[in-house]
């Protein structure tokens, strides 16, 4: 599991790379509504 947000981002992307809007901004969602386990 990724430890910081932006290799986090950085993963989705190359999983989802595509070069619409849309779909950019769902991937933003996705990432801002993400929680941590704690521990």
């Amino acid at each position: 599991m990724e430890k910081t947000s932006s290799a986090l981002w950085k993963w989705l992307e190359t999983l989802y790379v595509t070069k619409s809007l849309a779909n950019c901004l769902v991937l933003k969602q996705r990432l801002f509504m993400f929680r941590m386990n704690e521990g």
